[in-house]
């Protein structure tokens, strides 16, 4: 039973911190971010809340939720950069014309 409750706490924390990096990055979008980049962030929250929460309704986590919740926030950490100085990157914002890529000609 001490196992199930360690790894509860684990999720928790992992969960919190995603929650935490999502809402900073969807106070940061403004009106010219993307709708589908913003909704992105939203569902991170929804479903680090879910998963936080599983306890609760008698599921608890397993090393597939811990797996799963932990390479989410290391993705969320690891594009860091790309949301330095409070502002999301271009990419957020608008699509990549085509142009730039060399394989298409127009």
């Amino acid at each position: 039973m001490t196992d199930l409750y360690l790894m509860a706490l684990i999720n928790v924390g992992l969960c919190v911190a995603i929650v935490v990096i999502s809402v900073c990055r969807l106070n940061t979008m403004q009106g010219s971010v993307l709708l589908r980049v913003q909704s992105e962030y939203a569902g991170y929250i929804g479903g680090a809340i879910a998963s936080a929460a599983q306890p609760w309704w008698n599921e608890w986590p397993q090393w597939g939720s811990l797996a799963i919740a932990a390479a989410l926030l290391l993705g969320l950490i690891f594009s860091g950069h790309a949301w330095r100085k409070d502002k999301p990157p271009a990419s957020a914002t608008s699509p990549a014309p085509l142009s730039d890529f060399p394989e298409i000609s127009p």
